[in-house]
């Protein structure tokens, strides 16, 4: 398969992807187990495919490659093999906002605060700050028991936010030190 095929066909899979995390939380919520097992076994294939192409593929297209595997895995619920797809792909592309972001949120999953406290500062560090990311860094914060420290994030984030209601949630849910 020459270069630009593989690219297509990587391009393909990302797409897929994408429309198959909210087919599968679909599925899921609604309980049609039959649609749930078909889709994870489609993803499966897609996995072996992405496997079978990080043999050949070498820079932006192995990082891409690896991006992907780890957005699969942790669709999968594969988390440990995510977070090494996604640590594997920061290697070419460290200061990936949207995989920085996929990391954190698989370091939160698998309860892995302190990694995940970095991710997240790096992440501010390359793409700057939004609300969802400040609530996120004030959750991961929260659960490493600063709490002080994460109600000073919402502070700063409602002060160039004033008007995002996640945030004002958030920070009340700190307050009364649920966060």
């Amino acid at each position: 398969m020459n270069k630009s095929s593989v690219k297509q066909e990587l391009l393909a899979i990302s797409e897929r992807l994408v429309d198959a995390s909210d087919e599968l939380d679909r599925l899921r919520e609604n309980g049609e187990e039959a649609s749930y097992a078909a889709l994870t076994k489609e993803l499966g294939v897609l996995g072996d495919k992405l496997v079978d192409y990080l043999k050949d593929v070498e820079g932006d297209d192995r990082a891409f490659t690896h991006f992907s595997l780890g957005s699969l895995c942790s669709m999968l619920g594969y988390l440990h093999q995510a977070e090494l797809s996604y640590r594997s792909a920061l290697e070419q592309w460290p200061d990936h906002v949207g995989l920085l972001n996929e990391l954190f949120d698989c370091l939160m999953e698998q309860r892995k605060y302190a990694p995940a406290k970095r991710v997240i500062e790096n992440s501010i560090r390359c793409g700057g700050e939004t609300p969802v990311i400040l609530q996120n860094y004030a959750v991961v914060l929260a659960h490493l028991k600063k709490l002080s420290e994460a109600k000073v994030v919402m502070f700063n984030c409602l002060a160039k936010f004033p008007a995002d209601e996640r945030s004002h949630e958030l920070l009340e849910a700190l307050e009364n030190g649920n966060p």
